[in-house]
């Protein structure tokens, strides 16, 4: 098996030993096997089907893997979010300072938010850009790469939750700009995330990854996912779906993953 896979392996077993020893109720306990057993028959299909399958696989694992951790509810960490609040009070105020002197706010917040917006397609978008390049050939490393930070980011779900920041600001001095790009966000997020915090951000750590990857086999390529990938970051924090400390930190899991596994 492939590194990752054995990545995928721990993590969807470790979370359905963690789900049975806690007293989840019994539908959420069911997602969290049901979540496991799809993911490794997939594994198990990917391997003996071939590679071109086996490559595509990880699309669909790492949002299982975030959505097996979602099925863990725990009481807000009240304590820790304002901290993590408590951070993100100069940089805002700084942001807000610039912005409000700033004739291209507007502008500005329309890019942020359209660069988050494909936080969610970036990923197979990435692995197609391995294959129009002509570099299909690094699928295996390019996952090695992006699935342990991503992995990592949603494995602290069940053991530490906060909300995000655009749920619990309403009455806050910054607010971000409202657009139909927002509202195209907020939409997706209200359907397809697990309406909690991830800390660390697992959408900044897969996207930086991603970037780091392509930017080292396809430099062309690679400067406009990097242009992605810090746009999603900005975004993140300036749009409010994420605080600075969660993108920070998955920015910095996406670097050392990189680096451990070009080094090696």
């Amino acid at each position: 098996m492939r590194f990752y896979e054995w990545i995928t392996l721990g993590y969807y077993l470790a979370l359905v030993l963690l789900g049975w020893h806690r007293s989840l109720p019994w539908r959420r306990r069911a997602k969290v096997t049901g979540i496991a057993i799809a993911g490794l028959a997939g594994m198990w299909i990917s391997v003996v089907s071939g590679s071109v399958v086996r490559n595509w696989l990880p699309v669909l694992l790492i949002p299982l893997a975030y959505w097996q951790a979602g099925q863990f509810v725990l009481p807000v960490n009240l304590a820790f979010q304002m901290t993590l609040q408590k951070f993100d009070q100069k940089p805002l105020l700084a942001f807000i300072r610039f912005s409000i002197k700033s004739a291209g706010r507007r502008y500005w917040s329309l890019v942020l938010e359209f660069a988050y917006l494909f936080c969610y397609p970036l990923v197979p978008c990435g692995l197609a850009a391995l294959y129009l390049t002509g570099m299909a050939r690094f699928a295996e490393e390019f996952w090695n790469i992006v699935v342990p930070p991503a992995y990592v980011c949603y494995a602290t779900f069940p053991f530490v939750q906060t909300l995000p920041p655009r749920a619990i600001e309403n009455a806050a001095v910054w607010q971000p700009q409202q657009s139909r790009i927002r509202t195209l966000n907020l939409f997706v997020l209200r359907h397809v995330s697990i309406q909690a915090n991830t800390f660390p951000s697992g959408h900044v750590a897969a996207s930086l990854a991603i970037a780091l990857e392509l930017t080292r086999l396809a430099p062309t390529i690679g400067s406009i996912f990097l242009c992605f990938a810090i746009g999603i970051a900005a975004g993140a924090v300036i749009g409010r779906y994420h605080y600075a400390v969660d993108v920070l930190l998955g920015m910095a899991l996406a670097v050392v993953s990189f680096w451990i596994q070009v080094g090696l």
